[in-house]
């Protein structure tokens, strides 16, 4: 299991990569949420669409969230990049025995105030179009059965504009969710996927 290395100079580089890259390949990105401050570590879920699905929510964490991100990502994946390290990304091996130390590893940076933890449910990129979904076992059930002490869950939905516009808009909805200590990952899929029904009935209309 490969652990997040962040270092301040490159997660400052990342930002501006990624200014750079959203602002050659996109027009506008458009913010709509409402976020509260409580000095909690973050759990966020988000769809997974393309490869632009981090940049945009370190372009997310750094306007609304300001926190430490880190993301998990399939360790045959990262060991060919490990400067993503740098940035936030840690491995997971899925169906191996290693797994469990990456999932207590998620519920060790849930511990911190300073941290973001970026969750993408499906485990794999799906259609922008994907409106139902599925979350894949293990993860979510393993952090809401073994973290103590209280966080934020804030559901991500991010999706595409084109309309008339040689450049298409991003549209980032974003949403903090009530839980308690009886919600269970059965729960939050639910409720991710009523969240992201009203995304797609508000794109509608832009």
């Amino acid at each position: 299991m490969i652990r997040a290395n962040h270092n301040k100079h490159w997660i400052k580089f990342s930002h501006l990569y990624t200014r750079i890259l959203i602002g050659f390949f996109f027009g506008n990105v458009k913010y709509h949420g409402h976020y509260e401050e409580k000095g909690l570590p973050i759990l966020m879920i988000a769809n997974h669409f393309s490869f632009y699905d981090g940049f945009i929510q370190i372009l997310l964490n750094r306007k609304v969230f300001k926190r430490r991100l880190t993301f998990m990502m399939l360790e045959k994946k990262l060991r060919d990049n490990m400067i993503l390290t740098k940035i936030g990304a840690s491995s997971i091996s899925k169906g191996r025995r290693s797994s469990l130390e990456s999932l207590d590893y998620a519920v060790e940076l849930l511990q911190d105030k300073e941290n973001l933890f970026l969750f993408f449910p499906q485990g794999k990129i799906k259609s922008i179009y994907t409106q139902e979904f599925s979350f894949e076992k293990g993860l979510l059930s393993h952090i809401l059965e073994n973290l103590q002490n209280d966080f934020q869950l804030v559901f991500n939905i991010n999706l595409i504009n084109y309309g008339t516009k040689l450049k298409p808009d991003i549209n980032v909805y974003y949403e903090t969710q009530h839980i308690t200590s009886d919600t269970n990952a059965e729960d939050v899929e639910r409720a991710f996927n009523r969240f992201a029904k009203v995304c797609f009935k508000k794109q509608e209309v832009r």
